[in-house]
Order: C-alpha cells, then structure tokens, then sequence
C-alpha cells in the first residue's frame, strides 16, 4: 500500500508540474490570445511575437541545465522555477504592453523549460527504482490537463464578460492551488549514474536525425497549437466552435500519453513517432481542408491525441540513441525542438497577416510534420547485420 502511495503521489507531483509549467503557463496562450487581439487590438503577427518569446526562453532554458555552473540542488531550483512560472502567468494580466508581454513570455519559457527538465529528473528516477517503468511519461498528461483546465476557465470567465487580464489572473490562482502537490510531495533527488540505462543502440547518425526531427515538429506542430482558437473565432463558418477546440485538444491529451505508451511497447518505439507525427500533420491538413465545425473539432482532436505523446516518445527515443546522459540528451532534443517552434509562430502570424488567412500557414506547417515524421524512423532498422 505505502509503494502504491509512493507511485501514486510521484505522478500527481510531475502531473501537477508540468500543468503549471506547461499546460497552463504555455497553452493558456491559445485561448487567451484571440481576447487579446480583441480587446487591445493585437495583431496575428505581434501575437506570433510573443509566443515566439516564449519558445526562445525555453530554448534558452533548455540549455542552462548542462552548464557546469547549474546549480546541483536541483530540487530548490525546481520550486523556484514553478514559482516564477506562477508569478509570469499573473503579471501577463498586470500590464498592458507589447514589449512587456514578450519580457514576461520569454521569462516564462526559461523557467518552464527547468521545470521539465529538472522535474522529469526528479520523478523520473524515483519511478523506475520503484519498478513502475510503464509509468515514466505518465506525468505528461498534465500538458492535456492543464489545457483542460484553462479551456474551462477561459471560456467560463469570458461567457460571463470578464476580460483578457481577468483571464489571466484566474489561471494563476488555479496554478497556485495546483502548486500544493509540488510543495508537499517533491521528493529529493536521488543520484544516478551518468551511464544511460536504457541506451540499447547508440548512434550519432541516429540520434541527429531524431534531433532534425524534432525540431520539424518543434515547427510544424505550433501553429496550430498557437493559433486555432484565433482561427476559430475569425473563420467565418465555424466561429461557434471557438469554446470547444482546446478544449478537446486537451481532453483527447489526458489519455493519449498512456495509449502511444502502450502502442510503442507493440510496435516499437520509432514506428509509434512516425505514425504519431503522420496523425498530427494530417489533422493540422484537416483543419483548412474541410474548413467546417466538424473539420476543425476533427482536427483538435487528432492534436490532442498526438502532440504530447510525442514529446515523451522522442526524449525517449533521445536516450535510447545517444551515448551519453539523459539529462544531456534532453537538453540537446529539447533545444532542437525549441529552435523549431520558436520560428514557426512568428513566421505563421506573418504569412496570416499578410495573406488574411491561415490557410498557407496551416498547410505549410501539416506537411512539415508528414516529412519530419520520416526522419524518426530508427536507421538501424533498414541495416541489414
């Protein structure tokens, strides 16, 4: 009972992390973004901007956790980063500045990228010691919960009148409730060896090909993760599903993390990313190819029901092709994917400006994901021994 425990509040921990961190911090964006362009007259390129912002920072703190002067008390550093990742949410509803905006998203991004980074090096080893291996991405299912969770209180608090920075202050106070699990239950780190336990085949080759990769996802999925519920509202034919698109991306999130995690174990690793990006590219395609309610709710739903898993798979796929640690395998995978969707919010906000349409946007960033999603097929697996 005390071991079930013990497993029980390891995930809730990394869940709760990384729905503050992630799944609020970052994805609350979406929602909120289109009362943003309302209400003080954003346009689609300086709302690209600033998620761009948040997307450098997290480049940026993806790689800090490798330098030799990181902290080695990575435990305080990880409570200190869900703090400052609780107090950005607030201060985006304090001030209304552009400038101001992309400070606070870029801050956010360094600290969140901590929080991933650091959180999943504590729990992580904690669940395999206590032989839950089946469990080890289980807490990426916050990402979906917190999107959940912020696609209720966005679309709660803006049915009843309540504006942009009101939305943003209601997330804070729903991530410092969530933030008592983190609090209470963190465990202290526990020391490995920097051997990687898994690493069955390394390969440079392999491992570069899975970076290149991830960085077209990085790119290829933000878009739409940025962008649809603006696309939503300002579409004309399918504004009446503005409420429930990220909402459904976050309710088909939950459980996609433990089916891929199941279908990987089948089928292999690889085959279950090519799949996963292929599913993911083709409902970004979905979403401006039948430009109806039933395309884009169609199309959220396949989002929802890849785009997390594959970040889980492909830092694992990361450290099963890299002859090094996992920590440095995830900064390199995690700066690669960063690199990725840093430019495409920018870039899509760009091209929707100046066409009027997310059309060239989404269709660009769905093949992007079809092509990448050839490249994370193991190599090994076409070379004969």
């Amino acid at each position: 009972m005390t071991k079930n425990i013990t497993i029980f509040s390891l995930v809730l921990t990394g869940v709760a992390s990384l729905t503050i961190a992630i799944g609020i911090g970052r994805f609350s964006y979406t929602p909120i973004l289109p009362f943003m362009i309302t209400e003080i007259g954003l346009t689609t390129t300086q709302g690209g901007l600033i998620a761009s912002a948040n997307f450098f920072g997290y480049l940026i703190g993806s790689l800090i956790p490798i330098l030799p002067f990181f902290p080695k008390k990575i435990r305080t550093v990880f409570f200190l980063s869900i703090f400052i990742c609780i107090l950005t949410v607030f201060l985006m509803g304090v001030v209304q500045d552009l400038n101001f905006f992309i400070f606070i998203r870029f801050v956010h991004g360094v600290f969140s990228a901590f929080v991933l980074i650091l959180g999943t090096s504590i729990i992580l080893p904690h669940i395999q010691e206590l032989g839950k291996i089946h469990l080890s991405t289980a807490h990426f299912s916050g990402v979906g919960l917190g999107m959940v969770f912020s696609s209720i209180v966005v679309s709660l608090f803006g049915y009843y009148g309540y504006q942009w920075n009101d939305l943003w202050i209601a997330i804070g106070i729903l991530s410092v409730l969530l933030s008592l699990q983190i609090i209470f239950y963190t465990p202290y780190e526990i020391e490995l060896s920097n051997k990687n336990p898994i690493n069955q085949q390394p390969s440079r080759f392999g491992f570069t090909l899975i970076s290149i990769s991830y960085c077209l996802y990085g790119f290829g999925y933000v878009a739409f993760g940025t962008f649809i519920s603006t696309m939503a509202r300002t579409t004309i034919g399918i504004e009446v599903t503005e409420p429930y698109v990220w909402l459904i991306v976050g309710l088909s999130g939950i459980p996609s993390v433990f089916f891929w995690n199941w279908f990987s174990q089948k089928i292999g690793n690889d085959i279950s990313l090519f799949l996963a990006c292929s599913i993911l590219g083709s409902g970004v395609l979905v979403s401006v190819l039948f430009s109806n309610p039933f395309g884009i709710l169609f199309s959220s739903f396949l989002f929802g029901l890849t785009f997390i898993p594959i970040t889980a798979m492909c830092l694992l796929e990361g450290q099963k092709r890299f002859p090094g640690s996992f920590i440095v395998s995830t900064a390199i995978l995690t700066s690669s994917f960063s690199i990725g969707q840093m430019i495409g919010p920018y870039l899509a906000g760009f091209i929707t400006d100046l066409t009027g349409s997310f059309y060239i946007s989404m269709y660009f960033s769905g093949l992007t994901l079809i092509f990448g999603s050839f490249l994370m097929i193991n190599p090994r697996r076409f070379i004969k021994n």
